[in-house]
């Protein structure tokens, strides 16, 4: 048995447990968990349908028949159909009438999930988020193991962006060299766009990437990640060009100590609130409160933001195979910002950082 069957039996014992006759999936990152086919939703309908009880359907485009035949691992029948057919009508036959509800992916198109209600008439609706986390909020070993292969990587590409941050070259320069490397070290895509702030633009904690020149002085904020054989790498490095100032120093470290300081209360059994919190309260001391203004995390998987994340009021028990960044900051508006984002991972013997590149302040 592989693991994507397996991946299988467990979302369909957790369907009965809740009582859900039915999960519906669209071409996202739950359907590549639970096959590991990689496909693009489009105006054509695409449903990956998993009941309670035996084996799953796939419903897709003619045009797309290959990339499900030729899985190395396929764990479902597949249903094709032509561009002048319906593709609900292959989808009737394999709903009981007497069933009653369907969790349904929040992340299919609005137009598809229309369509499909004339399959599932008299069915109570439900999101298939809250089902799904029950077993992607928990990493296994081979996903840990590509978490931080794709967090070594990201490592390889900041060093190299280090070497070309001086004045003169712009924010979007910059984030060009972010994106070649990338692809250049293996990543398939962006996790996102990266984000790269300069100057005055770093006090936004999610600055969108301008024109604007690296001048002498500058912080730069970069924030970047790639996707390395299906999984999330994200990361985040503080640069200042020339000399900083005591000031600067002061800020940097304030939030270096809290990254720190949020790593080291990652421990199983504790709610994850008592990490933002230990990061939090360095800030706090450092009298830069008001500045952090942000969660501490997020988690991190084939998703560059899912389950668990790293708030306040946020009870979620840490257990181990969870995967999240530790990323705080301190944003002056008009002046400047600092953050500082590594990966996380909680093992058996403790939390383990995915990404290693220095944390120190570093003047170009």
């Amino acid at each position: 048995m592989g693991s994507y069957t397996a991946r299988i039996q467990k979302i369909q014992a957790i369907m009965k447990s809740q009582n859900t006759d039915y999960m519906v999936f669209a071409p996202t990152s739950h359907l590549f968990y639970l096959t590991g086919l990689k496909t693009t939703a489009d105006e054509r309908l695409q449903v990956f349908l998993v009941p309670a009880e035996g084996k799953p359907v796939m419903i897709m485009p003619d045009m797309y028949r290959e990339a499900a035949e030729n899985l190395e691992e396929k764990n479902f029948d597949l249903a094709t159909w032509s561009d002048e057919t319906d593709p609900v009508d292959l989808l009737l036959p394999l709903i009981k009438k007497d069933s009653a509800i369907a969790a349904i992916d929040e992340r299919m198109w609005a137009g598809h999930f229309l369509s499909l209600r004339r399959a599932f008439a008299g069915f109570e609706f439900i999101g298939v988020s809250n089902l799904m986390r029950e077993i992607r909020m928990f990493k296994d070993q081979y996903e840990m193991s590509q978490l931080a292969k794709a967090g070594g990587l990201t490592d390889k590409v900041m060093a190299e962006v280090r070497m070309v941050i001086q004045p003169g070259i712009s924010e979007k320069e910059l984030a060009f060299f972010v994106e070649g490397k990338l692809k250049e070290y293996g990543a398939e895509e962006l996790s996102f766009k990266p984000i790269v702030a300069s100057g005055p633009n770093t006090s936004s904690p999610h600055h969108y990437t301008g024109e604007r020149k690296l001048q002498m002085g500058d912080l730069v904020v970069l924030d970047f990640g790639g996707l390395f054989q299906g999984y999330c790498s994200d990361m985040t490095r503080t640069f200042s060009v020339g000399k900083a100032s005591a000031e600067v120093k002061k800020v940097f470290n304030a939030v270096k100590d809290a990254n720190e300081a949020g790593f080291l209360a990652v421990q199983k059994g504790i709610a994850c609130e008592k990490v933002d919190e230990a990061a939090r309260e360095v800030i706090s001391r450092a009298g830069y409160g008001e500045y952090f203004i942000h969660r501490t995390g997020h988690g991190i998987g084939l998703d560059i933001h899912e389950d668990p994340y790293i708030v306040k009021g946020n009870q979620e028990i840490l257990k181990t195979g969870m995967t999240f960044s530790i990323e705080p900051g301190i944003y002056l508006p008009g002046k400047y910002g600092v953050r500082i984002e590594d990966i996380v991972g909680l093992t058996e013997n403790g939390p383990v950082r995915f990404n290693n590149f220095p944390r120190e302040i570093i003047e170009t």
